[in-house]
């Protein structure tokens, strides 16, 4: 965990970052959970660059829900890294759900909730103050099926790659329409693989209209 050490954070916090990299290893034996396997590519490529982004904003006493959550990321290391963030992860599938609960138990994380269940699907609304989203959908798709959960002023964050300055473009209408203002590009390196990453910042100025979002089929075949 070298890079980790490099972060700041407390021998405490980087314990819990390995017993989750190998429940996380463990488990993938049986399941398909990630294809990064080497254990220095998980540290920087799942665990740093799920809670870099934290730097952007402040996540003090904050509630975030992270769509899709998968392996836990970004949720559960911004978790760790934040012990007053209280995070919400929301996975559709059952195993990836079996395995979530098995790190938040192993991990002791008091602050982190876990929903089976699908964005477009929930019925609250405008209840978090940070939605988050790695490697889910297109992003006019995203907006819409995960808006209404996010309060008006809160932030919208999606982990992208070199798509995010096309799915941004195409996805204005979208934005717009379920509430969405400011959009901002936040792009760094990965410090090892040097690879890019860019992380969409969207802001929610109003609240999504009580049509939105659609069901899922209607979403998919008529995209905003």
């Amino acid at each position: 965990m070298k890079l980790l050490e490099k972060c700041g954070l407390s021998k405490e916090q980087i314990s819990m970052f390995e017993k989750y990299r190998d429940i996380l290893l463990e488990w993938n034996e049986k399941f398909n959970l990630t294809a990064i396997t080497d254990p220095d590519e998980i540290e920087e490529k799942h665990f740093y660059d799920s809670f870099v982004m934290a730097d952007f904003f402040p996540t003090n006493n904050l509630s975030l829900l992270d769509v899709g959550s998968g392996a836990g990321f970004p949720g559960i290391p911004l978790a760790i890294v934040d012990p007053s963030l209280h995070v919400t992860l929301l996975e559709a599938n059952g195993k990836r759900v079996s395995f979530l609960k098995e790190v938040v138990k192993q991990l002791g994380l008091t602050n982190v909730e876990i929903i089976q269940g699908r964005a477009e699907e929930l019925k609250t609304r405008e209840k978090y103050d940070i939605v988050t989203a790695r490697a889910v959908k297109e992003l006019n798709i995203l907006v819409e099926i995960s808006f209404h959960l996010l309060k008006v002023h809160g932030v919208f964050i999606a982990y992208k790659g070199s798509s995010a300055k096309e799915e941004l473009s195409n996805a204005k209408n979208a934005i717009k329409t379920v509430g969405g203002g400011p959009s901002v590009l936040l792009e760094h390196e990965l410090p090892i693989s040097k690879n890019p990453r860019v992380f969409l910042r969207i802001s929610k100025i109003r609240e999504t209209p009580m049509k939105y979002p659609r069901s899922y089929g209607e979403i998919i075949k008529h995209p905003l």
